[in-house]
């Protein structure tokens, strides 16, 4: 945040409120809201703009941001139908409706509206562009076409830093990995860590000897779960194509690998396979020994205190939303994927669930103090969370998991556990656009809303799924 964007803001007010007719204080005061991360209060700013400019497009620009960022993706889409006519640069107007289009759940005519925004002249690396093949390629990967990840290979040349090792050739596509010794150096969240992660059951398959970066926080999870492996941590890379830092060359040295690929190439091995793997991420994360020992201690203890009862764990908010400092469209979609406690004690206050079922908490305990804590039939994990090697290894011990978009449901669903992950209309590709099961991971089931925000059906459909176990 720039240090004098609150005072911009301010001023910016009170200009509008002497002057209200003037166009010149509103866009300023949503150029302020950009600077103070506060994107999703343009709204009114943007549509008193176009109440008086209606052929700015500023204010069009700004009242799509903001209705995008609010959950209001079809109307962000219609935002930009309605004010088509106007003088956009072609690349730029097909990539933000293409991208609302999808959001919105028209999949269909995203990918052809974002298929033609690949089509404009503009250079392939332009940021534009590379916009457009980002939320192309989860536009075909929601509705379980692999092709995609051909396209979200290209965020290695924009919105994803990664390691790039000068002395080894980057995979080039070849299939026979037989005496290949592979280094796969890491990038993007915990989740799609976990989720990826389990594409290398097949590099192995093809024969490649492989070496793992990843980041230090899950570095004993990975390495425990990858027996067959060299797991390394390392810091994650914040620029495109960072050069391999000192710590991390001696062990690349010792490793001598004969190519390299990133995390985002890792999918792409199995894509063109006949039949396609099924799943297409395989289960494979598993708790270190020491953390499993103690976990399975815990739990002989809580089912002897609550026998015959189910262990349900729960996860139910994104830390993200309550991080001030993060930018407007983190903070925002964590916020859209976060259930309120609230709504989640029509589960932990049921009596009828209580008789038969335990909730588990897995949240770090920090972040469940800026969360809240569900009153009722809920217990917390005894040996303490501080790792999601401890998550991991709690999960293990349960009979399900029920949890909202986020690492943790990845995290669940990639060891296997029967995991319910609970998402808003719009969702993230990996669970799918309509049906009630992911098309990349075995035990993800898909507890959908109907409408942004509201939760209540879902919670009937998550009470429903409890009974069916």
């Amino acid at each position: 945040m720039r240090p004098n964007s609150e005072e911009r803001l301010l001023q910016s007010f009170v200009a509008h409120t002497r002057q209200p007719a003037l166009v010149q204080p509103l866009e300023q005061i949503c150029e302020a809201l950009v600077g103070v991360r506060r994107d999703e209060q343009m709204l009114p700013w943007a549509e008193k703009g176009l109440a008086i400019e209606p052929r700015s497009r500023t204010f069009v620009h700004a009242r799509a941001r903001a209705l995008r960022l609010l959950g209001h993706h079809a109307q962000a889409a219609q935002t930009w139908i309605d004010y088509a006519a106007l003088d956009w640069a072609p690349l730029f107007y097909l990539g933000r409706l293409g991208r609302d289009l999808y959001l919105g759940g028209n999949v269909d005519l995203a990918i052809s509206v974002l298929h033609q925004a690949l089509q404009q002249p503009e250079a392939d690396t332009h940021p534009d562009k590379l916009r457009a093949r980002k939320w192309l390629a989860e536009a075909l990967l929601s509705t379980g076409d692999a092709s995609g990840f051909t396209h979200w290979l290209w965020r290695n040349c924009g919105d994803s830093g990664s390691f790039r090792h000068s002395d080894v050739p980057m995979w080039n596509g070849q299939r026979d990995l037989r005496g290949e010794r592979v280094l796969v150096t890491h990038q993007m969240g915990f989740g799609d860590q976990f989720m990826l992660f389990g594409s290398l059951r097949h590099w192995r398959a093809a024969g490649a000897e492989i070496m793992v970066t990843c980041d230090a926080a899950i570095h004993a999870l990975i390495d425990a779960s990858l027996p067959d492996c060299r797991v390394v941590a390392c810091d994650r890379p914040l620029q495109i194509f960072a050069p391999c830092g000192d710590d991390l060359l001696p062990e690349i040295r010792a490793f001598a690998p004969t190519m390299q690929a990133t995390l985002l190439h890792l999918p792409m091995l199995a894509m063109h396979d006949a039949p396609r793997p099924a799943p297409y991420f395989p289960a494979f994360l598993r708790a270190p020994a020491a953390e499993r020992e103690r976990a399975a201690a815990w739990a002989q203890t809580l089912r002897a205190q609550h026998p015959g009862k189910m262990l349900i764990g729960l996860f139910w908010d994104c830390a993200q939303r309550h991080e001030s400092a993060m930018r407007s469209k983190e903070r925002s979609w964590a916020g859209l994927r976060s259930l309120p406690v609230e709504v989640l004690e029509r589960l932990t206050l049921d009596s009828g669930l209580e008789n038969r079922i335990r909730f588990v908490s897995l949240h770090h305990p920090i972040a469940e103090m800026k969360s809240g804590s569900p009153r009722g039939n809920v217990a917390h994990y005894a040996p303490g969370i501080a790792s999601f090697a401890d998550t991991a290894a709690c999960i293990e011990q349960l009979d399900a998991v029920l949890s909202v978009d986020s690492g943790v449901a990845n995290l669940a669903a990639m060891t296997g556990k029967p995991t319910a992950v609970l998402v808003n209309p719009t969702g993230e590709w990996r669970w799918g656009r309509d049906s009630t099961r992911s098309p990349w991971m075995a035990s993800a089931h898909v507890l959908r809303q109907s409408t942004m925000g509201d939760w209540n059906g879902v919670m009937d459909l998550a009470a429903h799924w409890l009974t069916q176990r």
